[in-house]
């Protein structure tokens, strides 16, 4: 298992989303999540990944998210699945497309399963683009300067700065067994490194209170900071820019009914039976590979 399992840290670069000023990238994120969990219109959503997925490839993270896009596997196959084969609470959506064995597949599941989808793929991929470009310190500077509540930006901070540090020791720990002579693979060998990542999690939290009690943290005084973040006109454009986008967009789906085209869609046999099909072999592949992972001796 690789030490850089899932990118959760932050990536140096010198692109566009780099050197943008975190404030307009959470602007961002937040219209992300509101106009994802506001429409129930598919191609909205995808078009919102795209252009995520653009910023990706302009940034030079295509690799690094392409890692965290494959953990979508499983969680996509059973949207997909679990959705098609349940009746819509609606009226609208139980026309009956076809059987897939014991299973029936319902019109409205599937596109209840495509927007589900869409909505997880779009605001995960922006938020790890923004995640991978942002450094926390950057982050922790403008908050503060919102005048964000100190402990809250902490939290924030440590969450970033954290999770890259156990994903570290977690492999390091990995390759330790390894050269011990540990054969396990799969969830055999990960189960055997949660109690000494859990300890070493403790000692490092205790060890980080000790430095915060040091160095007087919650005490009243004017804090700074040893990374200055500027903020320069393109970085109010576009901040401005993802507010409006947000606002109208939002606006158009509240007028319009949530843009749901469920009543309008109407998915052919071929490609529903196909896309079932395909979603319940690999959810029932991965779930199958992961029970012979963990038994497996």
């Amino acid at each position: 298992m690789s030490t850089t399992a899932l990118p959760f840290s932050m990536i140096p670069g010198d692109s566009f989303l780099h050197r943008l000023n975190p404030l307009a990238k959470i602007v961002w994120i937040v219209g992300y999540l509101v106009i994802a969990f506001s429409t129930r219109n598919p191609f909205l959503l995808y078009g919102m990944a795209v252009f995520a997925f653009l910023l990706v490839i302009g940034s030079g993270l295509l690799r690094r998210v392409g890692k965290a896009l494959f953990v979508l596997l499983p969680i996509g196959s059973s949207l997909i699945f679990l959705q098609a084969v349940t009746p819509p609470t609606s009226a609208f959506g139980l026309e009956v497309i076809g059987s897939l064995g014991p299973f029936t597949i319902y019109q409205g599941g599937i596109y209840n399963g495509l927007v589900l989808l869409g909505r997880v793929v779009s605001v995960l991929i922006v938020s790890l683009a923004i995640v991978m470009t942002t450094h926390p310190s950057d982050l922790f500077t403008s908050l503060a300067r919102l005048r964000v509540p100190y402990t809250f930006n902490f939290m924030v901070a440590m969450t970033l700065q954290l999770i890259p540090v156990l994903q570290r020791e977690f492999g390091i720990i990995l390759s330790a067994q390894k050269s011990r002579a540990m054969r396990a693979r799969g969830f055999g060998a990960v189960l055997p490194s949660f109690v000494p990542v859990f300890v070493g999690a403790i000692e490092r939290v205790q060890q980080l209170s000790i430095s915060l009690e040091s160095r007087a943290f919650g005490s009243a005084g004017q804090r700074t900071s040893y990374r200055q973040v500027t903020v320069r006109p393109i970085d109010w454009a576009v901040g401005v820019l993802g507010a409006v986008a947000t606002i109208g967009g939002l606006v158009v789906i509240v007028l319009n009914g949530r843009l749901d085209m469920s009543q309008s869609v109407v998915f052919p046999a071929a490609f529903a039976l196909t896309l079932v099909s395909v979603a319940a072999i690999v959810f029932l592949s991965l779930i199958s590979f992961t029970l012979v992972l963990m038994f497996r001796r």
